[in-house]
């Protein structure tokens, strides 16, 4: 006999939504990485713009009118740093929401390993039982049969 899992329809596709659950979380990570990177390139564009506008008053007597472009930009600039510390607040909440979907999706599969495993563990279990069984009943036949024709003999005087 050969161990079959009833619910193994059930288990694959629990795991197939698991890999699509891994999929996503990889998917909204590898995005909130390229946010991060994005929101690090602008910080170093404003430490840059800063360096620039301090050279730029120390190098000339006429800096006034760069210096105030330098400064809109700055505020401009300051408002996308913002939005964009904003934007990835949001990516990380997507990121844990789907690390959890994930969590969950890993604990539905692991279930069911478990419950298959234990199913295979009882079938092994009672397949020995049986295998034993039927030896021991082979065994009392094989000695019924030796023994028989002896006890014949005896009851008859022979």
């Amino acid at each position: 006999m050969k161990f079959k899992f009833s619910l193994e329809k059930v288990l694959r596709h629990r795991i197939i939504l698991m890999d699509l659950a891994k999929k996503s979380f990889l998917e909204a990570q590898a995005v909130q990485v390229a946010e991060e990177k994005k929101l690090v390139e602008m910080l170093e564009l404003k430490n840059s713009t800063l360096e620039n506008r301090t050279q730029q008053i120390q190098s000339s007597q006429s800096w006034t009118n760069s210096v105030e472009q330098i400064n809109t930009f700055l505020h401009g600039h300051d408002l996308r740093i913002k939005q964009q510390n904003l934007r990835l607040l949001d990516f990380e909440k997507v990121v844990e929401a789907r690390r959890e979907i994930l969590r969950l999706a890993l604990i539905e599969v692991k279930i069911m390993e478990k419950l298959k495993e234990k199913k295979k563990t009882e079938f092994l279990t009672e397949a020995m039982k049986k295998e034993q069984a039927e030896l021991d009943e082979l065994s009392v036949l094989r000695f019924s049969r030796i023994e028989n024709p002896l006890k014949g003999s005896h009851e008859d005087g022979i």
